[in-house]
């Protein structure tokens, strides 16, 4: 068999082009899927096959490309999947928007979760598009013992109560955002700035440019690591004609040992009114797993009622990439309020009534 030279020649070139280029992409993803039940006072029982009891299913591609000199491009797609039934998730165009005016492709494979282009070096990283919003990572299993997924998850009491006409997009991603990385090698401290356009015409609204703002975001987070020691504070407002958006946190974290000790501040205000929590929680390590605990206190001015929640949970690892889990909660709302519920839409409609849920599942990330 003859072999011609410059075939050989090409394809020299381009394996050498590929490995000074060193550019990378997968396809990544996690699926959770268990048994959810949940009863509130006043309002029965319910059951039910659910997703992301212990992290949240997604489906994604990222890949970077190193460009020399210390300089990297990366991108990451990610979708929202729901395992029980096959649907994706939804994404908003504008920060702000409803229905068709503002969601698109809800229950369709959208990239809601992220989708971004980003530039990275000793300067820290440019990243655009859409993003996490920087004061919900304190709301992450990093800072909070169940993150925001399941019964016991931060989000029934660390996200904003939305009222007077608001519905606030941005508790946990933006679109349309340019974001701001502090590089890594800082001694401790870290950094992450927002940026995020609601796109709206300079003479909107009446009289003109009323809500040229509407759906514009800025934020900030800024945070320190030193040993066992991890503290970060964020904020973040959103501007919306019917009444601003603000999201601030505070959270630190101790390893003691086995123990992990949490602390977490939240105050979500939307126009005048506001709701602010405090937990106190573990991540206990143990050989083959971890024990989490929460215990939540909320205060609200203006707008529905104060409440309290504790929770507990397992994670039993099988694998580095497989684990099972369980987990319990318990909600009581204060006075004659009915608006918190442990496990989403089963609210007690009992005033100062409660509710309690537990699930069990499994979790396989590829």
């Amino acid at each position: 068999m003859k072999i011609r030279p410059a075939l050989v020649v090409a394809a020299l070139s381009s394996v050498a082009s590929l490995a000074h280029a060193q550019a990378t992409v997968e396809i990544f993803g996690l699926l959770d899927i268990g048994y959810l039940y949940t009863s509130a006072d006043g309002n029965g029982s319910a059951s039910s096959i659910n997703t992301d009891g212990n992290t949240s299913s997604r489906l994604g591609f990222r890949g970077t490309e190193d460009l020399g000199g210390g300089l990297k491009a990366s991108f990451w797609l990610e979708s929202s999947v729901s395992p029980d039934s096959g649907v994706g998730g939804s994404t908003s165009l504008d920060n702000k928007g409803a229905g068709a005016a503002g969601i698109n492709g809800s229950a369709g494979l959208t990239f809601g979760r992220r989708s971004t282009v980003s530039l990275a070096g000793s300067f820290g990283e440019l990243r655009l598009g859409r993003d996490y919003v920087p004061s919900f990572n304190n709301l992450t299993a990093s800072w909070h013992p169940f993150g925001t997924n399941g019964v016991g998850n931060a989000g029934q009491l660390f996200y904003q109560v939305n009222t007077g006409g608001t519905t606030a997009r941005t508790n946990v991603r933006a679109s349309n955002s340019i974001g701001y990385l502090l590089p890594a090698n800082l001694g401790g401290f870290t950094g992450h700035f927002m940026y995020a356009m609601g796109e709206q015409a300079s003479n909107a609204g009446v009289p003109a440019g009323a809500i040229a703002d509407d759906g514009k975001h800025m934020g900030a987070r800024v945070g320190y690591r030193s040993g066992a020691l991890n503290m970060s504070i964020a904020t973040g407002t959103t501007k919306y004609a019917t009444g601003d958006f603000t999201q601030s946190n505070f959270a630190v974290n101790y390893q003691f040992g086995a123990a992990k000790l949490m602390y977490l501040w939240g105050k979500n205000e939307v126009g005048v009114t506001s709701t602010t929590a405090n937990m106190v929680g573990t991540q206990y390590k143990l050989s083959t797993g971890e024990v989490r605990f929460a215990y939540t206190m909320l205060k609200a001015d203006k707008v529905a009622n104060d409440a309290t929640q504790w929770a507990v949970g397992y994670v039993h690892d099988l694998s580095k990439r497989t684990a099972l889990y369980a987990n319990y909660s318990q909600l009581s709302n204060d006075g004659v309020g009915t608006r918190f519920t442990v496990g989403g839409g089963n609210n007690t409609t009992t005033p100062g009534g409660g509710s309690t849920g537990y699930e069990f599942g499994a979790r396989h990330s590829f």
